[in-house]
């Protein structure tokens, strides 16, 4: 199954998809955290994923978002090593050291047999998730096929429920990010930066660098998910998201969740961008363990 590669290849060339392990390695590194990795075949080509933090420790799983990293993901959710082990896979066709070829889609809700496929490798039956922006989409893919399966989760600024006005969306994001494409510059990128958060973070400053410049982003929308759907999926839900979020509002997304989820969903509002800032997730993250010692 290694040898899958029907899909696109995701980066500008072989030296671009260097450039971004080795963005990946030194960002790792500088978690100070322990972990092991390891590669495994799914149906999807092969999947790289790190296993983070005390072994003996109880286990949840998070996803990074769309166009995203694991490294930067797990530097969000940090404080939650405190409590637990973390299973961090890479998505295969997004950066990271899985397979570089975009095989799986979201229209034919393959997501969710994907994270089924990484979950069995490491023999988990029930486990609870940490999840954000387009890895929301992921997730519910999974819960929809797999409902038992899900102890609990938190959906962060998610995608998978409701999204923003479409013209403001594209003003502010779409427009600075074609600019950077054809002209990039330092301007350019602070554009994007400002708009998704993260301005003055020199780390995410250097990813948004290496992603716009050397990888062929997904540009799809996440589908999202209808009552009817996600019936059988009953387990509590934590949401917090952002009025200030461009992708997806906090009116929107709770507005939403609230009709289309059976089980218990508890929401909270942030004051946020998209990319929440250190500070603002020390206390998401307190939030969850809390959340998730009650679920």
């Amino acid at each position: 199954m290694s040898n899958v590669k029907n899909g696109k290849f995701v980066y500008k060339n072989e030296e671009s998809m260097k450039k971004m392990h080795e963005f990946y390695d030194k960002t790792l590194v500088s978690l100070d955290v322990p972990y092991s990795e390891e590669r495994f075949d799914t149906s999807f080509g092969q999947t790289h994923c790190l296993l983070v933090g005390d072994t003996e420790k109880p286990r949840i799983c998070t996803i990074h978002g769309g166009n995203g990293i694991t490294t930067l993901n797990l530097k969000l959710f940090l404080p939650l090593l405190q409590e637990y082990s973390i299973i961090a896979p890479d998505v295969i066709g997004m950066p990271g050291k899985s397979d570089p070829y975009r095989n799986i889609s979201s229209k034919k809700d393959e997501y969710g047999l994907w994270i089924k496929e990484v979950l069995d490798h490491y023999k988990e039956e029930r486990i609870s998730f940490v999840v954000s922006s387009y890895s929301s989409a992921m997730f519910l893919s999974f819960a929809k096929r797999y409902p038992e399966m899900v102890q609990s989760a938190l959906l962060l600024v998610p995608s998978g429920i409701a999204h923003g006005p479409i013209l403001p969306m594209m003003g502010k994001m779409a427009v600075p990010f074609m600019k950077y494409f054809f002209y990039p510059s330092g301007k350019t990128l602070d554009a994007v930066i400002e708009s998704m958060g993260g301005k003055g973070d020199p780390v995410w400053r250097e990813f948004f660098d290496i992603m716009m410049s050397s990888y062929k982003m997904e540009m799809r929308p996440p589908r999202e998910y209808k009552k009817k759907e996600m019936i059988s999926f009953t387990s509590p839900l934590l949401i917090i998201a952002s009025e200030n979020d461009i992708f997806f509002p906090a009116s929107r997304v709770f507005c939403k969740a609230r009709e289309i989820f059976a089980g218990p969903v508890t929401t909270v509002e942030i004051d946020s961008k998209h990319l929440p800032s250190e500070e603002t997730m020390i206390d998401v993250c307190k939030r969850t363990k809390e959340f998730f010692k009650n679920a």
